[in-house]
Formats: structure tokens, sequence, C-alpha cells
């Protein structure tokens, strides 16, 4: 017989705490039937628990009821994955290894002003616990390594601040089991390694997608399958233009592989998603529509760039993707001389 998630839960408790079999069992049904929070009416009851322990109570019941097989809201598990990340936060402030901005701003003998422009460039970030800024104590380097460490945390920025720091302390094969920062301070030389791992690393936190549709069209149009797609993992601080060239050149994903219908007149629609966002933003909508030996364009949406519709030449290119390829050029070249 399977062991349902209250028996689980019993083990890890009894196997952690020296609790009465009573109180666990009150605690783990309470629990559970709360959305696997203790209520607050119910915590003044064991107010001689302290919190850290209700919380890893609280979390021993749900991964247990999870193993159970106990169908449990997805709100619930990114409610307990955000509770487990402040109690890691709160211990490293703890134990030191996140210090406050005064101590940061006096162990790098920064201003105030100096500190706000690092952040605001992204060459330094903070990590908030309860409502106060924070910083990593590994950021806190000598003079002399702050260059290149602030160059890659300006590369890092796509991703949330509690990643960037796992991936500056990670070890990694590559780095001969060295960490990020640690192959920084030890070796100068590394550094252009670490660059290419860090860009690589950070294009994995957003994607750009593209896709076609036969006809024109302000919106995706429901119900209707696309004519192409491709998609890429890529800095979205990259241009609009350059994105959606570097995702209809990269073949990294494509769909289908060919051959495409002569389409004459389509609309490509691009939009971006990061990880973790439920979806995706749309960011642009060109329409286009071949006439003889020119393109026609009209964009419909696109951010920093004015609505607008003109005509290019199509020259040799008169596949669907192929025409898309040279609309995008053209638009690519347009936004590097503005």
């Amino acid at each position: 017989m399977t062991d349902s998630g209250w028996d689980i839960s019993m083990r890890r408790i009894d196997a952690e705490y020296d609790l009465p079999q009573f109180h666990a069992s009150s605690l783990v049904r309470k629990i559970a039937a709360n959305n696997f929070r203790l209520a607050v009416t119910d915590r003044v009851k064991v107010g001689h628990l302290p919190d850290e322990v209700i919380a890893r109570i609280e979390h021993i019941v749900l991964e247990s009821y999870l193993e159970a097989g106990e169908d449990i809201d997805e709100d619930i598990l990114r409610e307990d994955l955000w509770q487990q990340a402040l109690t890691t936060r709160r211990e490293m402030i703890a134990n030191g290894e996140l210090i406050s901005e005064a101590e940061f701003r006096r162990r790098c003998n920064l201003t105030s002003r100096r500190l706000s422009l690092l952040l605001a460039d992204e060459s330094v970030f903070g990590i908030e616990v309860d409502g106060v800024q924070y910083f990593a104590a590994l950021l806190a380097v000598p003079a002399n390594q702050r260059r290149n460490l602030y160059a890659i945390c300006h590369v890092i920025a796509t991703a949330p601040t509690d990643a960037r720091l796992d991936f500056l302390t990670s070890p990694r094969e590559s780095l001969a089991d060295l960490s990020p920062l640690e192959a920084l301070k030890n070796d100068k030389n590394r550094f252009e390694t670490v660059s290419r791992m860090a860009m690589a690393w950070a294009s994995e936190w957003s994607r750009t997608s593209v896709k076609i549709y036969d006809g024109n069209h302000e919106t995706e149009p429901p119900g209707l399958e696309p004519l192409y797609t491709a998609a890429v993992d890529i800095d979205p601080r990259r241009s609009l233009w350059d994105r959606v060239s570097t995702a209809l050149h990269s073949h990294g994903y494509e769909w289908p592989l060919g051959p495409y219908p002569d389409a004459r007149t389509f609309s490509l629609f691009v939009e971006r998603q990061a990880v973790g966002d439920d979806k995706a933003a749309p960011e642009a909508c060109v329409q286009i529509a071949l006439i003889g030996e020119y393109v026609q364009i009209r964009i419909v949406a696109a951010p920093g760039t004015a609505l607008q519709s003109e005509t290019v030449p199509s020259g040799k290119a008169m596949g669907l993707v192929e025409v898309a390829k040279r609309v995008i050029a053209h638009l690519v070249a347009q936004s590097a001389r503005r």
C-alpha cells in the first residue's frame, strides 16, 4: 500500500525533531489543510517552536504530499520555493555571506553615488531580504579585481539576482572546477573564458520567437497555424531587429523545416519570454507583401520604431523565409543608422 502524504510527513518530522506524535500529527493536518502554511491562529498554540522550525515542517509536509502524488496547486509550490529562498537569504545574512549596503560600501570604499551608478549600470547587484537590500560579501573584491568582475556582473544581469550569485560561485568543469569568481581572482587571463561562459548563460534567461502567418494581421490570428516559427535564447538587451535576425539565421529552433508555401503576403510576429514568465510579451508585428520585384513593408508595432510603410527591392530572395530575412536585415541596417 502506498504511503500517504501524512505518513511520509510523520516519518520525516520524527527523524528531525523530538515532537510528541500527537502534536506532530496535528501540525501536519493543519498545515496540509491550509495550503501548506500553518495559520496564524494555530501558530500561537505552538509558540514554543521557533519560526525556522515551523517553516521547515511546512516544507517537509509539502514535499511529502508531493512525493505521495497528491494534487498540489502550482501557486502553492511557487510560494514554497519563495519561502525556501527567503530562509536561505536570512541564513546568509546571519553567517555574513550577505552584508548591508553600508558595510559593502565600506569594504569597497564606495560613495553612495558611486554605488548607485554601479547598480544602475548593473555592474553590481543587491539581494533583497525582508524589504532591505543586501550585497554578497564575495563581491567586495580588491580594487584591482573589480573591473573584470563588474564586467561579468553586467553580462549576467538578465537573470534574477539569486541566479547571478549562483553562477558566480558554482564550480565549473571548464574552469578546472573553479567558480567564475575564483577564476577571475586567480587568473586574469581567464577573463575571456569566463566572459564567453557568462554570455552563453545569460542568453538562456530570455527567448525571442518569430512566427510568420499567411495574410495580413495586426495581432496573431487565433486557430491559425504559423507558416514558420523560429526561436533563439538571446540577451534581451540586444536590439529588437538584431534578435529577430539571429532567430532567423541561427537554426537553433525552427519549424517546419520546409519547403514553405509560396505566400505573397504574410505577417511576421515577434515575442519575448523570460524564464519564469507565464506568457510571452508581444514585441513587434511586420506585414510583408511581395509586389513584383519589390517588397512592401509595414511595421504595425515595434518598441522604439516609428510606425511606417516602405518598399524595398526583393533582390534574389523569393522564398518565404528568405524574404523575411531580407526585410529584417533592412530593418537592422536602418536601426544602425539612427
